[in-house]
């Protein structure tokens, strides 16, 4: 167990070392959010830059392909061979899809997505909620996090980790009201900020509170220092004896790499370029004017003009001369050779901002250039994000097991990969943490995995089933394979009612109620033909005695032109065999 002062010790050692790397992180999020410095006196502190933010849009256009499909997850039985530890794997896995949907699991991958790319790292924790009674996920940002040493990308498991974030005193007061008092003074504002450290280990969680000194000025002068302050909030034990927390990393050589690391000077360099411009096309529109004096005489502007007021200005002794400056011929080649560096630096290809690199716009040459430049980007974010999807259900599977192992819980999963209702006891029903998390067709969005899929189909190296399992654009695929056999079989008997009245075996008058209750009383086609069927049944009912033949079962078909009854004259205006049949 870490004392407070230690979990302190411990953060200031980490924050130092890895100084440089949260600074170019706050850095990428500075220039992702539009605030670029540019120190020129002839600009606003608060003007924006007037260059086009690439890094903002090749990382949210790369983070959201990254995060238009979903994961699937498989669960392996311990024993294949036996029945209960196939229906244990099969509960598991419906299990942890519930858990997902709980944690808003498609809108954290979005968020993580982003983290990967622009920072080189993503950082998920995992804790267990009681109200719910099932393990959540909780996306925590880089920035705060300072994890032990992790030896490569495929360390993900930290031995501890440190969090550091800020809080108002307001929020420590409505949430920590007894430790509060003891952050208390009178200089100590309601917005003052207190820094939160939240230490987490394998074997416990301690949340700690710490306020830097608070300085009295009078005059100038420092009369009185309240000292530094550090309070102990909360300290839970950890049961599951693992730190519940998983990184993911960016593969690069050495150093952590985020994928637009390369281009902040750039980026910096162009909105200074940019501002220059600027500046040089505001003295063009408005020219600095200079008062020149003659030779031997002192000049003197006796009234200055205004333009507004019809003022008359006076000069005397000298002459006004506009000095206008024209922006130089070479700062907007220099300005597009910069934004190009950038794309081809951080891979953005014009495509991502609607623009085409030549006049064949298709979608067949989109796509080329989009697979050639992000595929494989895609892919292996995907691979990553598996991976540390994997190592987080194992934790989630032992936080089930550890505070709420004998407790029975239901609920009702809505996703397509295992929709329905889940019943499971954590300690019965989960006898392993085994688990892989794999994407389809990986380093393809939305688009291209309908198109792989399809190709697939085609080649019969893939089942139908199959298909709609993984098509994004498919919510339930037993559904959806049960609607397309009915529209197969539908459209088998359209066929066969069709072929039956071009030859003659269905009268007009029952292919004429068929279509009028088709299109009327909007009944399905194989109801209307019941009903038709049923009604012929009737009248044969009615003209053929008992006794006879024809109305021995299996000796004809009643409604299929089986009536024993002349064959009546078609009236005028009764439609034609044709016109029905097109009808149908």
């Amino acid at each position: 167990m870490k004392t407070v002062d230690e979990v302190i010790a411990l953060y200031t050692a980490r924050s130092r070392i890895n100084d440089n790397a949260k600074s170019k992180m706050r850095t990428l999020r500075d220039y992702y959010n539009g605030d670029v410095v540019v120190p020129l006196p002839e600009l606003d502190s608060d003007e924006k830059s007037a260059v086009a933010n690439l890094l903002a849009q090749g990382l949210d256009q790369t983070a959201m392909r990254i995060s238009s499909t979903n994961p699937d997850i498989y669960c392996p039985p311990i024993d294949s061979a036996t029945k209960k530890a196939r229906e244990n794997s099969q509960i598991r896995r419906k299990a942890l899809f519930g858990w997902w949907e709980n944690s808003r699991m498609d809108l954290q991958l979005s968020k993580r997505a982003r983290h990967l790319i622009g920072y080189s790292t993503t950082c998920t924790q995992l804790r267990f909620n009681h109200r719910t009674g099932c393990p959540e996920w909780r996306v925590r940002d880089p920035l705060t996090a300072y994890p032990s040493t992790l030896l490569g990308v495929e360390d993900m498991r930290p031995r501890d980790v440190i969090f550091a974030y800020e809080r108002s005193f307001g929020w420590l007061k409505e949430n920590y009201p007894v430790a509060a008092a003891e952050f208390s003074a009178k200089e100590t504002q309601q917005d003052h900020p207190i820094e939160m450290i939240e230490y987490v280990s394998a074997e416990e969680q301690i949340l700690v509170g710490t306020r830097s000194p608070i300085n009295t000025v009078s005059f100038g002068q420092v009369t009185e220092q309240s000292p530094f302050v550090a309070v102990e909030l909360e300290r839970v034990p950890n049961p599951i004896g693992e730190c519940p927390v998983v990184f993911a990393q960016r593969i690069s050589l050495d150093d952590s790499q985020g994928q637009f690391d390369g281009i902040l000077g750039m980026y910096q360099m162009q909105a200074r370029l940019m501002a220059l411009e600027v500046i040089a096309v505001q003295k063009g529109v408005f020219p600095d004017t200079w008062l020149i004096g003659r030779q031997g005489e002192t000049p003197q502007i006796v009234n200055p003009a205004d333009g507004l007021t019809g003022e008359v200005g006076v000069v005397r002794g000298g002459d006004l001369r506009d000095v206008q400056t024209q922006p130089g011929y070479m700062t907007n080649p220099t300005i597009d050779r910069l934004e190009r560096a950038q794309r081809l630096t951080a891979g953005i290809p014009q495509e991502f901002g609607g623009e085409s690199t030549s006049n064949i716009r298709t979608g067949r040459r989109g796509d080329a250039v989009l697979s050639a430049t992000i595929d494989f980007t895609v892919q292996e974010a995907q691979r990553i994000m598996a991976r540390s999807l994997q190592e987080e259900k194992k934790i989630a599977v032992k936080l089930a097991k550890s505070y709420a192992g004998r407790r029975p819980t239901s609920f009702y999963v809505s996703s397509k990969m295992a929709k329905g209702h889940v019943d499971y006891v954590p300690n019965k029903n989960f006898d392993s943490t085994e688990n892989v998390v794999s994407y389809s067709h990986p380093g393809s969005d939305i688009n291209e995995l309908i198109i792989g899929g399809g190709q697939r189909l085609g080649m019969g190296t893939m089942s139908k089933q199959s298909f709609m399992a993984i098509d994004p654009l498919v919510d339930d695929p037993e559904k959806e394979h049960d609607t397309v056999i009915a529209e197969q079989i539908e459209q088998a008997l359209l066929l066969s009612i069709q072929n039956q009245a071009s030859e003659g075996i269905i009268p007009p008058a029952d292919l004429a109620r068929i279509m009028d209750l088709v299109k009327h009383d909007k009944q399905e086609l194989a109801e209307a033909v019941e009903t038709v069927q049923r009604e012929a049944q009737e009248r044969q009912a009615e003209i053929v005695p008992p006794e006879s033949p024809e109305a021995q079962p299996g000796l004809a078909l009643p409604g299929m032109g089986a009536e024993s009854m002349p064959e009546e004259p078609m009236m005028q205006g009764q439609p034609s065999m044709d016109e029905l049949i097109g009808a149908l």
